[in-house]
């Protein structure tokens, strides 16, 4: 009996940390995405600005 209960908690274990491993995975690419969508607005509104600045001849 002990050995089944063991062998359970051994699975459950693992499922858990395959879930939180999961989540953190999915946590760290929200991150990138939002560190990438901050970086390309701020290009884009320098790349704006600079276009604005220049008079038509």
């Amino acid at each position: 009996m002990m050995k089944k209960d063991s062998n359970n908690n051994d699975i459950v274990n693992e499922v858990i940390s395959k879930t939180y491993q999961e989540i953190e995975r999915k946590k760290e690419q929200k991150l990138l995405n939002l560190i990438v969508e901050i970086i390309v607005e701020i290009t884009l509104k320098e790349y704006y600005e600079e276009s604005n600045q220049i008079s038509p001849l």
